[in-house]
């Protein structure tokens, strides 16, 4: 078994730029022992056509060539591959356009020709080191946008000091009615309008943060709808710079669904009333849930006794009534042993009259929850 080896370091390749043939020459044989993939061009327009197929990490160009000076040159990179390392390697001291273009970041280090060996081979390494650091700041801050991206709650980061928004995710743009992007640089104001919101930012700019661990309040979308939020707030700050990291969930589904459910509740609830059977209905442990006005008419429970919320001492109260109170306690005891089957009987009160019960499990998908009883006053047929 072998062990795994560690990946090879990617390859650096650094374009050389120059009109003349024996400096390019004279600096591939310079640096070959370094092993950078080397790249050369004769001027500016061959430098980008190289740049626009390879993956350059440092270019480095004359500044006085023909059609396109150095600063031109590396202008035009900056613009088209801004994370390139751009380096002018010159014999000419142009100070008005080469300050011009270090001035405009266009030029990462300005070094004079003729060269000295190991302080030019120090200065490009020194630059695929920066090139590489950048490139891994940029990868990095690609992932993590893509795992902010990834929640599903709106996050945005506020500067605590102006108080608009730094950046945001996808499901922020979404809760806001908007894209992302649209919502950098606005007011926190233009979405948390509310009193109380607009207290918390000048509480932060008085007295300094304060953590929100899920705060419900409402977002003003783009739209003029109000969504409601729960917000939770964290310290996000940098040295001087004062931020806050600000996660709000959506609930709107919720309360629709919570909307729903009531909806359903109460007609559930109309069905349950009027029914002309008195309906008790018990948890697992045998405890009152609920019950209908009609099973309280039919059976005068005593205030203690309801008020106990006891269901087993509730079903033998029932039992009492009857002629045989055992019997029908045993009835009920028997059914709740073995709930999944549903029962059902008769049995004759004490004033003669005639009651039928029924007792069914109560159901939470596949599992039994609690059970139903039934009482309805019972005629039986003549004979």
């Amino acid at each position: 078994m072998t062990a795994n080896l560690p990946a090879a370091p990617p390859q650096r390749h650094l374009l050389l730029v120059d009109d003349e043939e024996s400096i390019l020459t004279a600096l591939r044989r310079m640096l070959r022992r370094d092993g950078y993939v080397i790249h050369t061009a004769p001027g500016g327009a061959e430098g980008l056509e190289i740049l626009a197929r390879e993956p350059i990490g440092v270019v480095i160009s004359d500044q006085r060539m023909p059609h396109m000076s150095g600063s031109e040159f590396l202008g035009k990179v900056k613009e088209l591959h801004p994370e390139t390392i751009r380096i002018v390697l010159s014999g000419y001291t142009e100070l008005n356009s080469i300050a011009t273009a270090i001035n405009q970041g266009a030029i990462y280090k300005f070094l004079t020709k003729p060269w000295d060996d190991e302080l030019l081979r120090g200065h490009i390494a020194e630059a695929f080191s920066h090139y590489e650091m950048k490139s891994e700041n940029l990868r990095l801050a690609a992932l993590n946008k893509a795992m902010i991206d990834a929640i599903p709650d709106a996050v945005m980061l506020v500067n605590s000091a102006s108080r608009r928004v730094v950046s945001a995710n996808a499901a922020a743009g979404a809760l806001l009615g908007t894209v992302p992007e649209q919502l950098v640089g606005i007011p926190v104001a233009d979405f948390e309008p509310l009193p109380q919101d607009q207290y918390y930012w000048d509480e932060i700019a008085q007295s300094g943060f304060r953590p929100m661990q899920a705060v419900e309040t409402e977002y003003l979308t783009r739209d003029g709808e109000w969504v409601p939020v729960r917000k939770t707030t964290s310290n996000a700050s940098d040295g001087a710079n004062g931020h806050v990291l600000v996660l709000a969930h959506s609930l709107k589904h919720e309360r629709a669904v919570e909307s729903s459910l009531e909806r359903i509740n109460a007609e559930m609830a109309s069905i349950f009333e009027a029914t002309s059977e008195g309906l008790l209905v018990l948890d697992s442990e045998q405890r009152l849930t609920r019950m209908n006005r009609r099973l309280e008419a039919m059976w005068h429970f005593p205030h203690e006794l309801l008020a106990a919320a006891d269901g087993w001492k509730m079903l033998e109260w029932i039992a009492a009534q009857s002629v045989a109170p055992e019997q029908i306690t045993e009835a009920f005891r028997t059914h709740l042993s073995a709930p999944d089957k549903g029962s059902s009987g008769t049995f004759v009160l004490r004033d003669g009259s005639t009651v039928r019960w029924y007792a069914n499990p109560q159901l939470l998908g596949d599992e039994i929850v609690g059970n139903v009883f039934g009482f309805v006053e019972y005629h039986p047929p003549l004979p």
